[in-house]
């Protein structure tokens, strides 16, 4: 039987049982915390509409599960793409402060899903109401904090990276006599590689385009 398969019949306390199972230095992420629904249209405006009992009941018992039952503290949780009624779930407070925080005591970070300048996540927005880093890159209009003389900008601010050192000195990774001891992960080498490759192709552009030129420059002083 295969990993997904096997998840996906096992009940909620067994998979709670599964993540305290884990190992001494990881962190693991619960992802996507809200009513991720569908797949279909999830990043143009998704809004889910659905009463508090078949939330609490449904979309987010195994989240709270989670929380509550993981012996090792669950430390990253992902929040999700869609709205909940008129609100994004990465910037509602009460999903990800009154209810993952206040009532089930989760101290880790919240990291928002893809952000990819879909018009709604705003950082502002997100950092104000429990949601401490974006996943993406800084480059979009809507990731730029303009009010930055905003006092309660700046509490929000210091409160997310308290959130996020929170989870990074409590993953274990500072428990690792030598964590650079693997190596280079996957990912970077790729990310080489490819930097590599390119420098080497405009080299050789270059070169050729030199050589051409000189050629061009010794039969004109030939003539």
């Amino acid at each position: 039987m295969k990993h997904e398969e096997l998840i996906r019949k096992m009940k909620l306390e067994e998979k709670a049982a599964l993540l305290s199972g884990k190992g001494e230095w990881q962190t693991w992420d619960l992802k996507r915390v809200g009513i991720p629904s569908m797949e279909t249209n999830r990043c143009t405006f998704l809004l889910t509409y659905s009463d508090e009992q078949a939330i609490r009941e449904i979309y987010l018992k195994p989240f709270e599960t989670c929380v509550k039952n993981f012996t090792g503290g669950a430390l990253a949780v992902m929040s999700s793409f869609n709205w909940i009624g008129t609100r994004y779930s990465g910037s509602n407070s009460y999903l990800l402060n009154n209810v993952l925080r206040s009532e089930w005591g989760y101290q880790g970070m919240v990291l928002t899903d893809w952000d990819g300048s879909y018009g709604y996540q705003i950082t502002d927005d997100c950092v104000r109401n429990g949601n401490d880093a974006m996943l993406g890159f800084n480059s979009y209009e809507s990731n730029v904090l303009t009010d930055r003389d905003s006092a309660t900008l700046t509490r929000a601010l210091r409160q997310a990276s308290k959130n996020i050192m929170y989870t990074i000195v409590n993953s274990g990774n500072y428990t690792v006599e030598n964590p650079d001891e693997a190596g280079l992960d996957n990912m970077t080498l790729a990310f080489i590689g490819i930097d590599v490759a390119v420098a080497v192709v405009l080299i050789a552009v270059e070169l050729i385009v030199i050589l051409r030129w000189r050629k061009r420059q010794i039969k004109k002083s030939v003539i």
